[in-house]
C-alpha cells in the first residue's frame, strides 16, 4: 500500500467517490493549475457556464470583468452579502446559476486545493466548485481523533479573522464537517457527527444533519470504475485498495456519505443556496446594530420544501410549520423569497394577531432587507402588512381592480374565539382565489429535508421508494 494518510484512505477518499456518485465531476491537480489563485475561481469553467445558462458568447473582456467585480465583492468587509446576493441575482443581467435546473450547471470536486499562501493558507480536505466557483468546504475526520471536530471549529474561526483566510470563506457559502459518528442528539459529545455552517460570523452557528430516510440512498448514480480509478491516482492511490475495510468505507450509509448526499445532492444544494441563506440584521445588548449570517436548519429547509410540494400539486390552503424560535428571523424571509419565486407578480400578504405584534415582526422582516407596508401595497416588491383584527372587506378601494395572485400568510392560531375563523372566511369571501398560507405552531420533522426535497424532484406517479401509505399500498410522489 503507498505511502497515503489513514484518514485520507477511511474518510476522504471515499467521500470523493461518494460525490461522483452524485455527479460531481473530479478536478485533478492538473486541472487546478489554471484556476485563479487569489479566489480559486475556474475562470473557463464560469464562462462556459455563464454562455450556457444565459444562451450567449462571452468575450475574454467581459469574462475578466466580472471576476475582477466578484474578487472585489469577497473583498468587502459586508460577510460576503454583495457576492451572495451576485450569486443569487446574478450580475448585469447575466445569471451564474440556473437554480429552476440543476442539470444546467457544473458541479466539480477537487482535493485538498490551497486556499491563499503563507503561514495564514489552509488546505480544506474537499472543495466543492458549482460552475467554476468554491461554493463549499468539506473537512472530513477519523472518528478516533480527539476533539478533531472542535479543533477544525477553532482553525476555521482563526482563518476568518485574517483577511486573506476569510476571502475564501466569504466565496465558500457552506462550510460543512463530519467525524463519521452516526446522528444521535442525546449523545454527551454534541461535537461529534455531522454538521454543516456558514463560516463567516463570529457567533459561528452550526447545525446538525439529520438524514435517516432509505429513499435518498436510491438517488445515487451507478458507479463509474474508470473515474473512481483517476480519483485514486491523482490521489496517490495507483491500485484500487481491495481491503475490507476499505470497501466497507465506500457504502453510501455511511455517516460522512448521508451528510454529503443531504446537503450536496445537486438539486439539494441549490436549493439550500437559494433559500438557505439569509442575512440578518441584529442588535447587541448595548443598542449597536451589526450584520450577521443565518443558515437555516434541516427542520425550516424541510418546510420549504414541503411547501414547494404543495405548490407543485396545486393546492391553495398550505401550512406551514414553524421550526422554534431558533434563527425564526431566517426563516421567515425565507418563506417569503419561496414564495415570490413560486408565484411571480404575486402580491404578499403577511397578517399578524394584532398592531404590537404587527410592529415586532415588520422591525423583524425589515432586518432581513424586507421591505414592507402597511395596509396597502407601496410598489410591487413591498409585503403588505395587515392585522387579524380587521375585516379582509375593508382593504383598500384601490386594491379592487388588482387581478392578479393574492398570498396571505396567516399567524398561528389565537385564543381569541373565532377569530382566526372569521378572518380567513372573510378572506375567502373578498378574494376566493386568494392562497392561504397558514403559520402553525407544531414542529416539522427534523430528519424530512431531504424526503420532502426527493418528493419534489419526482415526476407525477413516481412511486418514493419504501413508502407505503395506510391501506399498504404504495405510496407515489
Amino acid at each position: 500500500m503507498p505511502n497515503v494518510r489513514r484518514e485520507d484512505l477511511q474518510m476522504k477518499i471515499p467521500a470523493l467517490l461518494h460525490l461522483s456518485r452524485l455527479g460531481y465531476g473530479y478536478l485533478s491537480g492538473a486541472q487546478l493549475k489554471e484556476r485563479e489563485r487569489r479566489t480559486n475561481f475556474l475562470p473557463e469553467a464560469l464562462r462556459d457556464a455563464v454562455e450556457r445558462i444565459n444562451g450567449l458568447s462571452m468575450t475574454g473582456e467581459a469574462l475578466a470583468g466580472l471576476i475582477r467585480e466578484l474578487q472585489e465583492q469577497l473583498d468587502a468587509e459586508d460577510l460576503g452579502k454583495r457576492f451572495y446576493e451576485t450569486l443569487r441575482d446574478g450580475w448585469n443581467g447575466l445569471r451564474l446559476i440556473d437554480f429552476a435546473h440543476a442539470e444546467n450547471n457544473l458541479f466539480q470536486s477537487a482535493s485538498e486545493l490551497a486556499c491563499g499562501r503563507g503561514a495564514g493558507s489552509f488546505r480544506p480536505d474537499i472543495t466543492l466548485f458549482v460552475n467554476g466557483l468554491p461554493l463549499a468546504m468539506i473537512e472530513v475526520k477519523t472518528s478516533d481523533r480527539l476533539r478533531g471536530l472542535q479543533a477544525e471549529y477553532d482553525r476555521m474561526m482563526e482563518r476568518f479573522r485574517g483577511k486573506e483566510g476569510r476571502r475564501y470563506l466569504q466565496c465558500a457559502q457552506i462550510w460543512a464537517f463530519s467525524d463519521d459518528h452516526a446522528d444521535d442528539p442525546g449523545r454527551l459529545l454534541p461535537t461529534e457527527g455531522a454538521f454543516f455552517a456558514a463560516a463567516m460570523t463570529e457567533d459561528f452557528p452550526v447545525y446538525a444533519v439529520r438524514e435517516k430516510h432509505p429513499a435518498i440512498f436510491r438517488r445515487l448514480l451507478p458507479r463509474n470504475i474508470g473515474e473512481e480509478e483517476r480519483i485514486l491516482a491523482d490521489n496517490g492511490i495507483p491500485e484500487r485498495p481491495h481491503t475490507r475495510d476499505f470497501q466497507r468505507s465506500l457504502s453510501p450509509k455511511k455517516a460522512t456519505h448521508r451528510m454529503l448526499t443531504t446537503l450536496f445532492h445537486p438539486a439539494r444544494f441549490l436549493f439550500l443556496l437559494r433559500y438557505g441563506i439569509r442575512y440578518v440584521r441584529e442588535t447587541d445588548p448595548g443598542g449597536t446594530e451589526y450584520l450577521t449570517r443565518r443558515m437555516l436548519t434541516c427542520a425550516q429547509l424541510s418546510v420549504l420544501g414541503t411547501l414547494c410540494g404543495k405548490a407543485k400539486r396545486g393546492w391553495r390552503n398550505w401550512t406551514v410549520p414553524s421550526c422554534g424560535a431558533a434563527g425564526e428571523k431566517a426563516a421567515n424571509a425565507s418563506l417569503i423569497a419561496v414564495l415570490r419565486d413560486l408565484a411571480p407578480g404575486a402580491r404578499l400578504y403577511w397578517v399578524s394577531t394584532d398592531h404590537t405584534e404587527l410592529q415586532r415582526e415588520r422591525e423583524e422582516l425589515e432586518s432581513c432587507g424586507i421591505a414592507c407596508a402597511e395596509g396597502r401595497p407601496a410598489g410591487e416588491d413591498r409585503l403588505i402588512l395587515l392585522t387579524a383584527e380587521g375585516n379582509p372587506k375593508d382593504l383598500p378601494a384601490e386594491e379592487r381592480p388588482f387581478s392578479g395572485q393574492r398570498i396571505f400568510v396567516l399567524p398561528p392560531p389565537v385564543f381569541r374565539y373565532g377569530q382566526r375563523t372569521a378572518f380567513s372566511a372573510g378572506l375567502r369571501r373578498a378574494d376566493p382565489r386568494a392562497i392561504l398560507v397558514t403559520r402553525t405552531t407544531s414542529r416539522a420533522p427534523e430528519n424530512s429535508f431531504s424526503t420532502i426535497l426527493l418528493r419534489m424532484e419526482m415526476k407525477p406517479g413516481e412511486k418514493v421508494p419504501g413508502k407505503e401509505n395506510r391501506n399498504g399500498k404504495q405510496a407515489t410522489g
